[in-house]
């Protein structure tokens, strides 16, 4: 036997002895941030997960900075010719809706981006219906003016909700304007915001404070109502938010009050 054998057998039992696991300083710290690393891939990949994991650090320019919405470039869509402009009431037609970036400061500290993307949609008043504290209101237009920006004959307002993420599995629903059959339901729907991959629809023509989202014990939010368009159908958790709208200078201007709640997503 040679020595090398011999130092791997027990020399009473015969029976081979483990090898000697040496612990370095740096095997240690590589093995825990090995797993770390698999513990935060673990929690991104489950949906009920994504809201507790800190926003990314991103270190956004102030002078950036921009509460008006701007046209975002879309080729083939009608407002690509306004790129870059800001936008304005009278540039949307009647169930007429256009995607805007809005990079207000706020965004960087809550959902640590630095600009997010809105679709600003007009309706009409007369179609719009608005429901508070599960009460429909009587008068419409007086209701979402905290919300929206009504044209100056009072026929038809602004609205902006947040397609940046639904509120479902963090997809990004886009707005259908052709009348089609929906394929979970069978109904005809027309002018509605969809999640183009699990089919959650929502109409903006039904304006609701949404309390399913304020409750939720992983939004854990205490503000004023979370005002969304209604959720028709679908796996969604609740409707898809809304900013509000105020207008500067004959410019649409993103509110930041409780922007918190837009972060959440992934509950479906």
């Amino acid at each position: 036997m040679t020595k090398k054998q011999d130092a791997d057998t027990d020399k009473t039992s015969g029976e081979p002895v483990p090898p000697e696991i040496k612990i370095t300083r740096r095997g240690f710290m590589k093995g825990s941030i090995g797993l770390a690393a698999a513990g935060l891939v673990g929690a991104s990949s489950v949906p009920a997960l994504k809201s507790l994991i800190p926003p990314p650090v991103t270190r956004c320019d102030p002078d950036a900075a921009e509460d008006r919405l701007v046209y975002k470039s879309q080729e083939g869509e009608w407002w690509d010719n306004l790129s870059g402009e800001f936008t304005r009431k009278e540039d949307l037609q009647i169930n007429q809706s256009a995607i805007v970036w809005w990079k207000p400061k706020e965004l960087e500290e809550e959902l640590g981006v630095c600009e997010m993307t809105l679709n600003v949609v007009k309706v009409q008043t007369s179609a719009l219906t608005v429901i508070i504290e599960e009460k429909e209101q009587e008068d419409a237009v007086q209701s979402i003016s905290e919300w929206g920006v009504i044209d100056d004959d009072g026929t038809s307002v602004v609205m902006a909700f947040n397609t940046y993420k639904c509120p479902h599995l963090c997809c990004k629903p886009v707005f259908v304007e052709e009348e089609r059959t929906s394929p979970i339901s069978g109904i005809p729907v027309q002018f509605n915001f969809q999640c183009p991959c699990h089919l959650s629809l929502f109409d903006p023509t039904t304006v609701i404070d949404d309390s399913r989202a304020a409750d939720d014990p992983n939004v854990g939010i205490e503000s004023s109502p979370v005002m969304v368009a209604q959720l028709v159908e679908g796996p969604a958790p609740w409707g898809l938010p809304m900013v509000p709208l105020i207008e500067r200078d004959g410019v649409l201007v993103g509110r930041t009050e409780n922007i918190d709640w837009l972060k959440y997503c992934g509950m479906g």
